[in-house]
């Protein structure tokens, strides 16, 4: 397995995780370039194919702008081609300026759409950056390959949480459990408050941390002790939260990151090959529509008007 990822780092530029590979055995006739392809579907050739499927219909017509890219006749017949050429690749959705697809149960590719600007360019350049910071990498969805101008990249598959009692399950805490059930709106202030306060003490911000403090006093202890029976203090609420809480708050401050995006709809989780889910944050222009899609049978895509599925790629989660 070893010697498998040291030879394919050269093929596609970024080491790979050994878990990331089925443990099935490749058979020895495979040469590297095809144990690759079976694991991430020839990315290089769908991308650059998804790519020129979408630039070949936008030239088609009268107007080629960035608005009439997105027109239903565009979608369905690049869609059409790709279906003919790569059958096992399904549609996911697409947002202003990059369209998903899948390569596998666990990653996709997203490729750059957008032929005005170089914004797909850079949303995907961002993905693979955030994907490899040694400090916050964890937590964002990893990129395993991407084209030379970022064209393309594979990465993650992510799935959004799309509930509060989703969002909180990866966040557990003993101290106030009790409240999430009874009074969610009251367990959101003190999350949030916990995060300003856990990032307040990593600024060494003397004043912040106690201005927090007589918020906390003021206006959530009360209800707090009305649902435990007891005061228990701001610091130790953020004692009760694991790990995953402290590395949030890293990405927060490092990334500078809005604590209040820090919620359903704007984050999501991956699943490894052994069934772990892991919780990151991600950028929301296009995943909301892909857990939609897999949700729903695939539609049969034929080179006639389809119903448009367009995301607002304006409201990203972490804009830098």
């Amino acid at each position: 397995m070893k010697v498998l990822l040291e030879n394919w780092k050269k093929y596609i530029k970024e080491e790979l995780r050994p878990e990331d590979y089925e443990d099935e055995p490749f058979p020895e006739e495979q040469s590297e370039e095809e144990k690759a392809e079976a694991y991430l579907g020839n990315p290089k050739s769908i991308g650059e194919f998804i790519y020129t499927a979408f630039r070949e219909e936008l030239v088609k017509q009268p107007d080629s702008t960035e608005a009439q890219l997105w027109s239903d006749r565009i979608v369905s017949d690049a869609n059409y081609k790709i279906k003919q050429k790569f059958p096992n690749v399904k549609y996911l959705g697409n947002g202003v300026f990059r369209t998903a697809y899948t390569l596998n149960k666990n990653l996709i590719i997203k490729v750059n759409t957008s032929f005005t600007t170089d914004s797909g360019q850079m949303m995907n350049k961002e993905d693979f950056t955030l994907s490899r910071d040694p400090q916050t990498s964890q937590m964002f969805p990893r990129v395993y390959s991407h084209d030379p101008d970022f064209n393309w990249i594979v990465m993650d598959l992510v799935y959004p949480i799309v509930t509060p009692k989703e969002f909180y399950s990866f966040f557990p805490n003993d101290i106030i459990a009790p409240i999430l059930s009874k009074e969610p709106m009251l367990y959101r202030l003190i999350f949030h408050n916990s995060i300003r306060l856990e990032i307040a003490r990593m600024k060494k911000n003397k004043k912040l941390f106690v201005e927090l403090n007589d918020i906390y006093k003021t206006k959530l202890s009360a209800g707090i002790k009305n649902h435990l029976g007891k005061k228990v203090s701001m610091d130790k609420i953020v004692s009760g939260f694991e790990p995953l809480f402290l590395q949030v708050c890293n990405a927060i401050l490092k990334h500078n990151i809005k604590i209040e995006e820090v919620r359903a709809n704007n984050t999501g989780f991956t699943i490894d090959q052994s069934g772990n889910k892991s919780f990151v944050l991600l950028d929301s222009s296009i995943d909301a529509s892909i857990k939609k899609a897999l949700k729903q049978p695939e539609p049969k895509v034929a080179p006639t008007k389809q119903k448009k599925q367009i995301v607002n790629a304006a409201t990203t989660t972490i804009r830098r």
